[in-house]
């Protein structure tokens, strides 16, 4: 008898219910077997077998006819879990070979250049923004906190967001140097991956900068962006000190 680990049962649980998710119709054991091994898998057909079991009396898959098993909501759930499990696990895997090549006084850096420049921006746009431009400020902050809590990161938001701020501001220099500063594709997505690494997420900041504009207060404006910003710096330099030596530093 093949003996699993956690880390293997949930691999296991993953790959049967998005076996079925895929095939939509019901599976046996010997179909998932199969389906399985054409993927790569070298799990015997008993235990195939023994984890639909398992997985029916948990309540993941249920029995509809001879012909097996199908997910039921309960599965298509955890499903759902494993899947962004899976994806934070690959984009994590992508965040350490970004930052192995790129330093972190780069990325500082860029940070600290943005804080000046969009802190100014920002500021403009509580004096200039349009009720439109507020409105899509407020679109873009659903929709990134939409895409975070399904374990996505919201980097188009993010940029978008920044980029609407600079326009609002009224003056096409500090836009350019903003879209200017933030064309770093890869950038981006450290930072937003940090953030979610160390348990922090943008639209929270967001709130507070839309706030500002709303109510048309420049400085409160010019400090919500800028304290957005020194959070990027600190969570950067929180996540350095977690996953890298000071060699790395």
């Amino acid at each position: 008898m093949e003996d699993l680990t956690a880390s293997d049962n949930n691999g296991l649980d993953y790959a049967i219910l998005e076996s079925l998710n895929t095939h939509g119709e019901p599976m046996g054991s010997g179909t998932l077997h199969y389906a399985l091994r054409k993927q790569g898998s070298t799990r015997s057909a008993p235990t195939i077998g023994r984890k639909l079991r398992d997985l029916e009396q948990r309540g993941l898959v249920a029995k509809v006819s001879v012909e097996g098993r199908i997910r039921t909501a309960a599965g298509q759930k955890l499903l759902k879990n494993l899947q962004q499990e899976r994806q934070r696990e690959v984009s994590g895997e992508k965040l350490l070979k970004l930052l192995k090549r790129n330093g972190r006084k780069d990325i500082v850096n860029q940070l600290q250049a943005r804080r000046l420049i969009e802190g100014e921006a920002c500021a403009l746009a509580a004096e200039h923004a349009t009720a439109e431009q507020i409105a899509r400020l407020e679109q873009l902050v659903r929709e990134g906190r939409q895409m975070v809590e399904q374990g996505e990161m919201g980097v188009k938001q993010d940029t978008d967001f920044h980029d609407l701020i600079a326009e609002a501001s009224g003056n096409s220099v500090l836009a350019a140097i903003v879209v200017m500063l933030r064309s770093q594709a890869w950038l981006n997505s450290v930072i937003a991956a940090i953030r979610s690494k160390v348990g922090t997420r943008l639209v929270v900041d967001h709130d507070e900068v839309i706030k500002a504009i709303r109510e048309k207060k420049p400085k409160q404006a010019r400090e919500a962006m800028e304290r957005h910003l020194s959070r990027l710096i600190s969570d950067v330099d929180h996540y350095w000190e977690q996953v890298f030596s000071h060699d790395h530093r």
